[in-house]
């Protein structure tokens, strides 16, 4: 599914609205190299970029990020990009944070989550007197406010504290809510649908 945002706002006018990825109808590919190009649908680097993904024993090892992000010359060798802030392959977008990551829910709010492996105990195989290691993988959800690219995990704490207060009344449901612990992306979608962008904020695009 392509990635669009149906949460419009008046004051996009002022910020040069045809290039608002909140409008866009497609999606430019290439590299963002900041939040703003992220915002403005506006990648500033093009070519040949690929998501190159690494081995569990790699991000366990080298202590490495799941993927990474290089770029092919026209030899086909392939450099790495180390500084920037997301890349768009023209259908999905990706935020760079410990490897890149799909962002997902579409408004105020946009929802990413991080993969990752880690090492957490050793077993010791009594038959054959080896010690082998019991990988744990990790997911972390992330929203990102598409205003002013704050980017917080998704916890009761920081819905509470930071997103719902913005929507006293959606707050009041959450905190008589006794089942919200498992209804954390729910509520995000809710106030994504209850509440538009404003791009009039002085914080904003940052």
């Amino acid at each position: 599914m392509g990635f669009f945002f149906i949460c419009l706002s008046a004051a996009a006018q002022d910020q040069g609205e045809e290039n608002l990825i909140l409008y866009a109808s497609t999606l430019k590919k290439g590299l963002y190299k900041s939040f703003r190009e992220f915002q403005f649908n506006s990648p500033s680097e093009e070519g040949d970029l690929v998501i190159k993904s690494r081995s569990t024993a790699a991000q366990i090892y080298l202590l490495a990020s799941r993927n990474e992000l290089v770029m092919r010359d026209r030899a086909g060798q392939e450099h790495k990009i180390k500084s920037y802030w997301g890349f768009c392959d023209g259908q999905h977008v990706y935020i760079k944070d410990n490897g890149l990551n799909e962002i997902h829910q579409a408004g105020y709010y946009c929802i990413y989550e991080i993969h990752g492996v880690q090492p957490s105990r050793s077993i010791y195989n009594q038959a054959d007197m080896t010690v082998s290691t019991l990988n744990t993988p990790i997911h972390l959800k992330k929203v990102i406010n598409i205003i002013t690219g704050e980017i917080l995990e998704l916890s009761l704490y920081n819905l509470r504290k930071y997103i719902l207060p913005q929507d006293p009344e959606l707050l009041e449901e959450f905190s008589t809510d006794k089942d919200k612990k498992d209804k954390l992306e729910y509520y995000i979608f809710r106030f994504n649908q209850r509440n538009k962008p404003s791009l009039s904020s002085p914080q904003s695009g940052k």
